[in-house]
């Protein structure tokens, strides 16, 4: 990654994309499915519109992301990770009617970190339904350069207790998958994201974390006007997940004791 690929890969920064589409509520609904949220007795599941404006279909890479040098650009950096969101709630979305998605690029920079060199970029959404801003998302992705293979967590002794916990499995994660038209093989391929990735298992999907996290909120305080969070290290199907509300903020702490996302709410 030389100071000539960044300057070219910062060129993709602040290109708006528009995108209109009707809300279609059996898309969310199949969301919902995914988190076990009752729609009928909770309403709209948390983190809802990750069901809607879908990637368009088009070519996939080896990971099942879609082929680099779209949206996003041609970063040579094998590993791409969504590490953390920050959203503002406005007003409700309305299943049936249209809406419009704005979403940039607004910034990638290179950082060094504890795998070595990363690329983290900023990606600002923006939803807007009936003339109004409904929705608003700041995300940062990051890529990195290939790592070490992970251990499987190992339990502990007793295991971490919390307000909730769920234990994600690999049915779980493909309709979670299959809502978000999220292809990216970690979440469904053993083989490739043990093999090509060096995960001991199925990796669980950030977002479907959060979504677990925010829930455990709404069902104490109602619809949420902000939420954030920012994953901290790995899930993976089939291990126990404790999910944990204080005045500190919300947690999900894996089988093992570890902290793998601290988040947020108002």
């Amino acid at each position: 990654m030389t100071p000539d690929d960044i300057a070219h890969w910062q060129s993709w920064r602040a290109k708006p994309e528009w995108r209109e589409e009707v809300l279609n509520g059996p898309d969310v609904v199949r969301l919902a499915e995914a988190l076990n949220w009752d729609v009928e007795a909770l309403g709209w599941p948390p983190l809802g519109h990750l069901a809607l404006f879908l990637p368009p279909p088009g070519p996939r890479g080896v990971d099942g992301h879609p082929v680099r040098g779209g949206f996003f650009p041609p970063v040579s950096l094998p590993r791409r990770m969504f590490a953390s969101a920050d959203y503002r709630f406005h007003r409700p979305l309305i299943a049936g009617m249209p809406a419009m998605q704005m979403r940039v690029l607004e910034s990638l920079a290179p950082k060094t970190g504890k795998t070595g060199t990363l690329l983290l970029g900023t990606v600002r959404v923006e939803i807007w339904q009936e003339g109004e801003k409904a929705l608003e998302e700041v995300q940062t992705i990051v890529w990195r350069d290939d790592g070490p293979p992970l251990p499987l967590p190992v339990p502990a002794s007793p295991l971490p207790i919390g307000d909730a916990a769920f234990t994600p499995g690999s049915v779980q994660l493909f309709l979670f998958s299959a809502a978000t038209a999220n292809a990216h093989r970690i979440h469904y391929d053993l083989a490739y994201a043990q093999g090509e990735e060096g995960y001991p298992g199925l990796v669980v999907h950030g977002p479907l974390v959060a979504a677990q996290l925010l829930g455990l909120w709404e069902r104490r305080h109602g619809p949420a006007k902000r939420f954030a969070f920012r994953a901290q290290a790995p899930l993976f199907a089939g291990q126990p997940i404790a999910l944990a509300a204080s005045d500190d903020g919300l947690q999900a702490v894996r089988c093992d004791g570890t902290v793998a996302m601290s988040a947020n709410a108002g």
